[in-house]
């Protein structure tokens, strides 16, 4: 049997369930919420091996054979989050994501034997360390800083060109007076008029010049790359997901030269990942930047402008390692 970790928002698994169920093979999907709407029942008693009941079925643990996690544990994606946060204490409501932290937790714990599609340890990437095991692993990487100062911000941006991004992911933010989401931006001068001498720690690199961008989704070995010609538009010339969607910047498959695949496979090798999404540049030098990798990554976005059957390979995969 597969097991299938995800958050009910999760639609890109529906994609994979339908070509699982194409091939008769045996599935359980847990969305991280399902425990605390769903019948749930985790009993431990040792010397006896754990028992597992999800929605009045028990689940025989020993019969799962490959587990793919995706997007598992993060409660404020969930449909149960948004429900909640409106009738629910925000103190309650924390106190419930920590418990339930703890409760999936466990729940990889009795896994840990299985074949994993995103190990649990490599659910959470730090993006300055993915930069330095990306230069190691031969991929060119933007010159990067984080800086507390603006008199050391002020400093580089007198010497070229710079651009500021999160040094976690993006934060969205909505209220009553809209939608605001934190995308890669270039800092100038009068950006710097607006600072306080003192700052929160902020990741700013060098700005490379593009020739395009490049969404690549890497599966076991293999890289599956879109070409996003986000320099068409001003908008998005900065960062792609910056679009205007009513208008949106070409988007074509691409084959990645030979040597910048295996650059990108010894990088997913060493961080001891076999399934992600990483973005990089093609620039105007001619070089290939790697900017960042993230192990959930949507990769719909690259399946369906590309006409790659990734939805299949991913279930092929997890059929291949279940029987196995």
């Amino acid at each position: 049997m597969i097991l299938l970790l995800s958050s009910s928002s999760d639609t890109n698994l529906d994609f994979v369930i339908e070509w699982l169920t194409f091939y008769g093979h045996p599935y359980l999907r847990l969305n991280a919420d399902d425990p605390l709407h769903d019948a749930f029942h985790l009993a431990l008693n040792p010397p006896e091996p754990p028992r597992l009941m999800v929605r009045g079925a028990e689940v025989e643990l020993s019969a799962i054979g490959a587990v793919w996690l995706r997007q598992f544990g993060n409660l404020r994606r969930s449909r149960y989050w948004f429900d909640a946060k409106n009738r629910v204490r925000p103190d309650a409501l924390e106190q419930i994501s920590r418990e339930q932290s703890i409760l999936l937790g466990g729940l990889l714990s009795l896994l840990s034997g299985k074949h994993w599609l995103t190990h649990p340890s490599r659910t959470h990437v730090n993006k300055l360390d993915m930069l330095v095991q990306a230069g190691r692993a031969g991929l060119v990487v933007p010159q990067t800083h984080v800086i507390n100062r603006k008199s050391d911000l002020r400093a580089l941006i007198e010497r070229g060109d710079y651009i500021c991004k999160s040094l976690y992911e993006p934060m969205f933010l909505k209220d009553g007076s809209g939608f605001y989401a934190m995308f890669t931006t270039k800092v100038t001068h009068e950006d710097l008029e607006l600072l306080d001498d003192e700052l929160a720690p902020s990741l700013v690199q060098r700005l490379v010049p593009k020739e395009y961008e490049l969404r690549v989704f890497y599966l076991a070995g293999q890289c599956y790359s879109m070409a996003i010609f986000s320099q068409q538009r001003a908008r998005s010339a900065l960062d792609f997901r910056n679009v205007d969607w009513t208008d949106p910047p070409r988007q074509v498959p691409y084959e990645l030269p030979p040597e910048i695949a295996e650059a990108v496979h010894r990088f997913m090798t060493g961080i001891g990942l076999n399934c992600g999404s990483l973005d990089l540049i093609k620039a105007q030098d001619g070089k290939y930047y790697f900017l960042e990798v993230n192990p959930a990554g949507q990769f719909g976005m690259v399946a369906f402008p590309c006409n790659y059957p990734l939805y299949e390979k991913i279930a092929l995969h997890l059929i291949e390692h279940d029987k196995s």
